[in-house]
């Protein structure tokens, strides 16, 4: 990383209160303001590199962590048809209706 941008990322902002781009900031503010800048930045790289790290650690000792990656597919039981309820229900009905009436015809006739 070179120093050129950041420098130029670092103009028209403060430090302790302070334009950057006037005449009373010194070089060396300019040059703690840099460095604070590198170590934040190699700081994220680590702090990213240690969550890979982390990330793949984790996928070779858990696998069955990753089942969101892969959805199952949900099974969903076979359900029986309402026309075919619904025409049980008449036929049934029918059947004692019948039975009914065939009581009937024997008993009183």
């Amino acid at each position: 990383m070179t120093i050129a941008p950041l420098a130029a990322g670092l103009e028209g902002q403060a430090i302790g209160g302070r334009d950057l781009a006037s005449s009373d900031v010194t070089q060396a503010e300019i040059e703690d303001a840099r460095a604070l800048v590198r170590a934040a930045q190699e700081q994220l790289a680590r702090d990213l590199a240690d969550i890979e790290r982390a990330t793949a650690a984790l996928r070779l000792a858990e696998p069955a962590l990753q089942s969101w990656s892969r959805p199952a597919t949900p099974s969903i039981p076979k359900t029986r048809p309402v026309w075919l309820i619904i025409g049980v229900l008449w036929f049934s009905t029918a059947i004692v209706t019948v039975g009914a009436a065939v009581a009937i015809a024997a008993l009183a006739g």
